[in-house]
């Protein structure tokens, strides 16, 4: 084989070795910049009106209920703190799952309501199967999913 082929096949590697470093590089540097944004706190707004509970009592939600792919249910109780899904190791739940983002979603008390937000996630929170895309008020029986973690709301 001529050696102007062979350096040529070596300069053609050299080239796609540089790009894929430069895109690896790349990625890297966005996702540490997107978690950095997602850290600062999701702005609040007025809680949409509640579902009704029987005999018109408002049905507040008391506990989560943390169904982990690989493992056993999680019970976490609604005790007016919130409540942080993600893999970063700050987060109350911590779900190790390539899905979720190192701050994925977030639980929290407001006006007296239990509200779900997403945190800028890469794949996404639902709340029964529709992608949150606001602060969505949480009511008994709904269910949350985060990555393949599923998350039932209950009284």
């Amino acid at each position: 084989m001529p050696p102007i082929v062979l350096l040529a096949g070596q300069a053609l590697f050299l080239l796609l070795l540089y790009l894929f470093v430069a895109r690896a590089v790349r990625v890297v540097v966005r996702d540490v910049r997107s978690s950095a944004a997602t850290a600062a706190p999701v702005p609040r707004s007025p809680a949409p009106k509640a579902r009704k509970g029987r005999k018109g009592q408002t049905a507040a939600p008391g506990e989560l209920v943390v169904h982990i792919t690989d493992g056993r249910p999680r019970v976490i109780p609604l005790d007016a703190h919130d409540v942080t899904f993600g893999r970063a190791g700050a987060s109350t739940v911590v779900l190790d799952d390539p899905y979720v983002s190192d701050h994925h979603a977030r639980v929290y008390l407001t006006d007296g309501q239990w509200q779900v937000a997403d945190l800028g996630s890469t794949n996404g929170t639902f709340c029964n199967q529709v992608k949150v895309s606001s602060p969505t008020a949480l009511t008994p029986g709904d269910q949350l999913g985060i990555g393949k973690t599923v998350v039932q709301v209950r009284r």
